[in-house]
């Protein structure tokens, strides 16, 4: 790499990249955002530090792409008590609000355009939905 040119932010195969949806597109589970961070949910149960620039353990290859685990499996990644308190499907329910599901791709390859639209729809639904994001945030933190 020359001097100027920044380095990559994540290693991953140029294949997972020519999958990955434009910014603000329609996820199609290629992974690479799950490839490039931990989302907050993941920070929370697998703790940023340890983790920090590396794949989230929670990503799953299926047939079709990936998943998350922990919406595929709540109580796999948190106390019985939780589970038991909670129920599975509201874990579930609340993990999806809390990683974006449905929302687009919001991983940004080097180089590719930012989608404003796409990130002020995001500001909006975070804004409308801060209860139920709250609410679920609590679910998943116990407190």
């Amino acid at each position: 790499m020359s001097d100027t040119m920044p380095e990559p932010a994540f290693l991953t195969l140029p294949e997972t990249i020519a999958k990955k949806p434009p910014h603000g597109g329609p996820c199609n589970r290629c992974g690479l955002c799950c490839m490039m961070a931990l989302c907050p949910l993941g920070q929370h149960v697998f703790g940023l530090p340890e983790f920090a620039g590396k794949a989230c353990p929670a990503l799953e290859q299926v047939e079709d792409g990936y998943r998350c685990g922990i919406v595929a499996n709540p109580a796999a990644y948190t106390s019985k008590t939780r589970v038991m308190r909670s129920g599975v499907e509201a874990l579930r329910r609340a993990a999806l609000l809390l990683i974006g599901a449905g929302d687009g791709c919001d991983a940004r390859s080097n180089g590719e355009p930012y989608d404003a639209v796409y990130v002020a729809a995001l500001l909006r639904k975070c804004t409308d939905q801060a209860r139920q994001l709250l609410k679920a945030k609590r679910m998943w933190s116990g407190r």
